[in-house]
């Protein structure tokens, strides 16, 4: 697995939404990569995060087959300070343990929700692109199994505009890579990250990794300027709905997605350590930019999808990153959804 020291992901990383995948499954209905390319020089060969291939899982929704792509995954040592920085040692290492996960390093998944239309392909967020090297940026060759090319994008939801969610719009020259694509994010979000001076000082990363992936950023959304639709909370589309849910970031969003009586929701980067978040939703991490708002909408989505059985999608989930939450105690518990019901 490609893994990356503290110092090299935070300066690649820079603001992403880290993640944790605990386990990387083959798909229920994965498809086979007939020619993958190369792998990098010096790169491990068949490993999920470092392997050319990228996993697809297929499920039914609305009566159609709907996508989640698994942009690839990394790894990087450690647990604390980027994530939990709340929790003692003891405190991770034993949910860790019930977890059957271990406690010395992060395993980092990116996974893309996708839907075709009679209008063309839809993404909810648009993966790394290249930002974070050959172990990611596989979007594109997932979207190539289902017999999607780039142009065959006709709109994309971003949940927010960190680099592991935005830096799949653009190759490595800036370019555009749906050139027919409708990018739909929150005004705010958008707003935020472009402006001359951003409030990154709730984030707890060194001031020149803010600096690098702000740059980043607002490189990557000025490539795709001309494309942007920027929305306020409410219904974009017949099958889509933006809810405001900040925190993480000042813009982030989840997206209500209904077909054919089937609802989901797309989280996004509201949860990224599912073993320790769950059971304790006050525990953040370090790319926050409010994270006392992250904390209030983590716990409002808890409660209110244990409450009425919401199925999730999460970026950063266990792969394919689809399940339900419920009550656990004084905290939650991640449910993945069953591969075949």
């Amino acid at each position: 697995m490609n893994t990356l020291n503290r110092r090299t992901f935070v300066q690649r990383a820079g603001l992403a939404g880290a993640s944790l995948l605990g386990l990387t499954f083959g798909a229920r209905r994965a498809v086979a990569d007939p020619d993958p390319p190369p792998a990098a020089p010096g790169a491990p060969a068949n490993t999920a995060a470092g392997s050319a291939e990228a996993d697809v899982f297929t499920f039914p929704f609305g009566g159609e087959d709907a996508f989640v792509i698994h942009d690839g995954a990394l790894s990087m040592p450690g647990i604390q300070p980027t994530f939990a920085p709340e929790a003692t040692k003891e405190q991770i290492e034993s949910l860790l343990k019930e977890s059957s996960l271990p406690s010395d390093h992060v395993t980092l998944s990116i996974n893309v929700f996708v839907l075709k239309s009679a209008s063309g392909v839809i993404l909810f967020d648009a993966g790394a692109g290249t930002a974070f090297g050959p172990s990611t940026g596989k979007l594109l060759r997932g979207l190539a199994r289902i017999g999607a090319a780039p142009s065959d994008v006709k709109s994309i939801f971003i949940t927010h505009a960190h680099p592991d969610h935005i830096c799949g719009l653009v190759d490595a020259s800036s370019n555009p890579v749906f050139p027919s694509a409708k990018i739909f994010a929150a005004k705010d979000e958008v707003d935020f990250w472009t402006s001359e001076h951003p409030d990154l000082s709730g984030m707890k990363v060194p001031p020149e990794s803010r600096a690098q992936a702000l740059g980043t950023t607002q490189k990557t959304l000025g490539a795709v300027k001309g494309s942007l639709e920027l929305k306020s909370a409410g219904r974009l589309s017949p099958e889509v709905e933006l809810v405001a849910a900040t925190g993480h970031t000042p813009g982030h969003s989840f997206f209500k997605v209904s077909r054919g009586g089937d609802n989901l929701l797309v989280m996004g980067d509201v949860v990224h350590l599912f073993a320790l978040q769950f059971p304790h939703p006050e525990w953040t991490m370090a790319f926050d930019t409010v994270p006392a708002q992250a904390i209030k909408t983590r716990r409002k989505l808890f409660k209110d999808a244990a409450a009425e059985r919401t199925t999730l999608i999460g970026a950063h989930m266990p792969f394919p990153g689809i399940g339900h939450v419920r009550a656990a105690g004084s905290g939650y518990q991640w449910v993945p959804r069953p591969w075949v019901i």
